[in-house]
């Protein structure tokens, strides 16, 4: 009775050990997933916009040279495989949603309470699925708060290899899916922040940039990033 009680016992012991090799294996595994998505010279740090108001969070900071504008960007907006839907709703899109060292999306609110505070410029990077990389910079870029429903109030001068598809934005309000406010007929959150859909496309979808490569083609990765004019 002793030696079968001592053997169950060995078993169990066995099959705990053998459960908790896999958990810590499958967070490592999880660890370097996250790590591979995070791009070199990238950090997450936290951030108060506003030294006045007792409001701080975390934000992804790119410190590559981008194009020869240096570093100390702050991306609010990245793409790169499709992992992460960006079919929402005003609300997610208010308060932000995704994973700051994967795809993701600042939120709203944030992007207004850092480009309220001074002058922001704004710089578009992306890629298509040929390699070809461009980017478009604009040098004065502001938004207002939700109750002007995210406006964008300036973006200033461009400059880029991209072509400039943003200008013609300005003081349109931001749009989602359940709430609309667009005076297009397709609304700005179907460019950009549209589905992840693969190259040339036979419709006007997907994630685009016209200027760069036509509405009947979806890019493979986005980053918009914005700091302050020196």
């Amino acid at each position: 009775m002793l030696n079968a009680t001592q053997q169950l016992m060995e078993k169990f012991s066995e099959q705990l050990q053998t459960i908790s090799n896999s958990t810590e294996q499958r967070l490592i595994d999880l660890e370097h997933r996250l790590l591979d998505q995070l791009p070199a010279n990238s950090e997450v740090y936290f951030m108060q916009p506003d030294p006045t108001k007792n409001a701080s969070f975390e934000v992804l900071r790119d410190w590559t040279n981008n194009h020869g504008f240096g570093g100390n960007w702050i991306v609010f907006q990245r793409r790169f495989n499709g992992s992460l839907s960006f079919y929402r709703n005003w609300t997610e899109y208010k308060q932000g949603f995704g994973e700051l060292r994967g795809e993701h999306w600042l939120g709203l609110d944030k992007l207004h309470a850092i480009v309220s505070t001074r002058q922001h410029e704004l710089l578009i990077v992306m890629d298509d699925f040929d390699g070809v990389i461009a980017y478009a910079h604009y040098d004065d870029f502001k938004i207002g708060d939700e109750a002007e429903k995210y406006k964008v109030k300036s973006v200033g001068r461009y400059s880029g290899t991209a072509g400039d598809s943003f200008t013609s934005h300005k003081d349109e309000v931001f749009s989602t899916y359940d709430q609309d406010n667009d005076k297009h007929t397709t609304n700005c959150a179907n460019h950009l922040n549209g589905e992840y859909l693969r190259g040339k496309i036979n419709q006007q979808a997907g994630i685009m940039w016209y200027r760069f490569r036509g509405s009947y083609y979806s890019l493979k990765s986005t980053k918009m990033m914005v700091r302050p004019v020196a």
